[in-house]
């Protein structure tokens, strides 16, 4: 007897999600499957995935962010860009810039000599080798040479996270989080799932969730305590027998 498997199954619903959310991209910023489709044959890359996209345009919309963090450069750079002209059509006195930080020389130097010209006082690209990050009990991997400014916005798709000793975290969203004043910040996280279950250790399921469907993670972050001191008074377990951390424990 065969056993069923629903694998096949959701992959096909995965499937018709990535269409609905490649039509809704291009409703909201017209003209943009032309920047994608020219860039992606360019460079050979897929891209990111439309799901995240999506979310990432459609929080670009809405919020308006004026400094916007972007860890890993490629496609979704040019899309973020037409995001944010899109915007500027409507409002001519919103300003914006994007920073997007890129870890690997060779794909700098692409993306550098990629770079459409219309987005040149836009986008700012930046080369910061991976460097180990550590935040409380987590570890992980931050671009070096982030600029330090009021960051509203983070696209988290990079860098690479894993080492010898296996997967670990991508950190730029937390390293952002302690730099900016901002009293909120606007994160998107594109499928780094080990980094989503850091995020919602840290900020608690209540604000992070995931579902496998969607494959990317959208949130907003509050402020973090700088150095939390962590001992057993932060931890409490319950009947079924599970650790659960204080929801104060990170959160200033």
């Amino acid at each position: 007897m065969t056993r069923f498997t629903w694998a096949p199954v959701a992959w096909k619903f995965y499937a018709l999600y990535q269409h609905y959310c490649k039509y809704q991209l291009n409703m909201l910023v017209p003209g943009v499957q032309k920047v994608i489709d020219e860039y992606s044959e360019k460079t050979g890359s897929t891209g990111t995935k439309y799901p995240t996209l999506y979310r990432a345009v459609s929080k670009i919309l809405t919020n308006k962010p004026n400094w916007i963090l972007e860890s890993g450069t490629g496609t979704s750079t040019l899309v973020l860009a037409e995001a944010v002209l899109r915007v500027k059509k409507s409002d001519p006195n919103f300003k914006c810039k994007i920073v997007s930080m890129e870890s690997v020389p060779k794909w700098f130097e692409m993306a550098k000599n990629l770079l459409p010209a219309k987005y040149n006082e836009l986008v700012e690209i930046r080369l910061g080798e991976r460097e180990l990050f550590e935040y409380s009990m987590f570890r992980g991997y931050a671009h070096s040479n982030i600029p330090e400014h009021p960051y509203d916005f983070v696209f988290l798709d990079g860098p690479s996270y894993a080492d010898d000793k296996g997967a670990t975290t991508c950190m730029d969203a937390i390293k952002v989080r302690l730099m900016s004043g901002q009293i909120s910040i606007s994160c998107i996280i594109d499928t780094r799932v080990s980094s989503v279950l850091m995020m919602q250790t840290i900020f608690g399921t209540g604000i992070v969730k995931y579902f496998p469907f969607h494959r990317t993670c959208s949130f907003e972050m509050p402020s973090l305590k700088s150095n939390p001191g962590i001992s057993n008074e932060n931890f409490s377990s319950g009947l079924n027998g599970r650790l659960r951390l204080r929801k104060d424990t990170f959160l200033s």
